[in-house]
């Protein structure tokens, strides 16, 4: 698994993009977190999996289509939501990695897609009820790619934010998840490079 991370860093990190993690001791000093980042590019998954240790990352059940690459995802820790209708097998599956400590970290994309560079779609409720039902703050991260339609060999910027703690008591109040998910992603939206 080390090798394999180690291998994942150089190909995305250093090969195909030359990434620059700032603030990245923020996720050193929280031991289990819901990591949540916008969504720019195919490559974002990696690339912050590559530099992260005890990450699950919940991915759209299209990937799993194949049974040899579903198989060799679910052996990383990767799992299957099926993204536009209410996938609950995929929620408890995601707040029992948290609870169970089976991962520290998991890594989902509130937008549940990709968004290009310069918009914003509003995020969905499920990083936010995963977080409260685990028990967990939520790490937000951005990603910013120096030149946006350029797919590849492009600076990268990983940029992590203060964590966010959750009132767990109002998990059942939808206006709640709202209104912190929103908060989330003008979190997010706002980290800068500078």
């Amino acid at each position: 698994m080390y090798l394999f991370k180690k291998l994942i860093y150089l190909i995305f990190c250093r090969i195909l993009f030359n990434v620059k993690y700032i603030n990245k001791n923020l996720e050193k000093n929280i031991d289990r977190c819901v990591v949540c980042s916008n969504h720019v590019g195919f490559a974002d998954p990696f690339i912050i999996y590559a530099n992260s240790k005890s990450l699950a990352v919940m991915a759209k059940a299209e990937l799993f289509k194949n049974k040899l690459v579903g198989g060799f995802l679910l052996f990383f820790g990767v799992f299957p939501i099926h993204r536009g209708e209410k996938d609950a097998k995929s929620i408890i599956h995601a707040v029992n990695i948290l609870k169970d400590k089976k991962f520290d970290k998991l890594l989902v994309f509130p937008e549940g897609t990709r968004v290009k560079s310069g918009e914003r779609i509003p995020a969905k409720l499920g990083a936010v009820y995963i977080a409260m039902k685990a028990g967990v703050p939520i790490l937000p991260i951005r990603i910013i790619k120096n030149h946006p339609n350029r797919k590849l060999f492009t600076k990268v910027t990983i940029i992590y934010d203060t964590p966010i703690y959750l009132d767990n008591s109002k998990i059942k109040d939808k206006e709640y998840l709202k209104e912190i998910s929103e908060k989330l992603m003008d979190s997010i939206y706002s980290l800068k490079e500078n």
